[in-house]
């Protein structure tokens, strides 16, 4: 795997947000593959400038070894995907390709950056996407730990 820092994330025209929850695979690289028949939603206009700037500022962290990721991002430019990724705020762990090479990378899942990205990202996907008591799955009890309970 190359090593990968989200700020160079160049400069993107769309985001495809995609709903990762339930996918099953067991190589971090089939969660991007995967998702592609999971449900998508194109991110345009302004707020693919603010994805894109939470997504450069997203600080490095040590990584966990779990990786069920709610979103994975699809950015893109020129008509093509420019980087792709499953992201893991349980474990800290983005996992990726830019171009052909598979690269990872290790996040702060608490820092304000991240959890503002989750709570965006939570919202374009939608009711349900990936927040949630304990009770209603693992993503109720991620939300609760970065966020605290409601």
């Amino acid at each position: 795997m190359e090593p990968f820092v989200p700020a160079s994330l160049p400069p993107v025209e769309q985001i495809e947000v995609v709903d990762l929850r339930g996918r099953r695979a067991t190589l971090w690289r089939e969660f991007v593959e995967t998702g592609v028949a999971g449900r998508g939603v194109l991110v345009e206009g302004e707020a693919v400038q603010r994805v894109a700037a939470l997504w450069r500022a997203l600080p490095a962290r040590e990584p966990a070894r779990c990786h069920i990721p709610p979103f994975g991002l699809r950015f893109r430019a020129g008509g093509g995907v420019v980087c792709q990724a499953s992201i893991c705020w349980a474990c800290n762990n983005i996992y990726g390709k830019a171009g052909e090479a598979g690269w990872g990378y290790a996040f702060d899942a608490t820092a304000g950056v991240s959890r503002e990205l989750y709570e965006v990202l939570e919202g374009v996907m939608g009711p349900g996407a990936a927040s949630g008591s304990g009770a209603r799955g693992p993503w109720g009890r991620v939300r609760d730990w970065l966020f605290g309970s409601k």
